[in-house]
């Protein structure tokens, strides 16, 4: 029964290493093509009409903008 035991963790260890490695290839894959579509988008000049995120905004223009539906 020892040895059986043994085996199967065995198998569950590869398959649980198996999809680990699969998951991380997937995420690779996904950061490599989201960073090679901005880099293709920079290169068109599509982020230079951008706001600067740390650019000092009013809070009482945010809140003009974000406004909910009306009851």
């Amino acid at each position: 029964m020892g040895k059986l035991a043994k085996e199967h963790r065995k198998k569950i260890q590869a398959r649980n290493n198996k999809i680990k490695q699969e998951k991380s290839n997937t995420q690779k894959m996904q950061r490599d093509f989201i960073m090679n579509m901005i880099k293709k988008e920079q290169e068109k000049g599509m982020f230079e009409n951008n706001l600067d995120i740390n650019q000092n905004i009013d809070i009482k223009d945010i809140n003009s903008i974000i406004e909910g539906p009306s009851i």
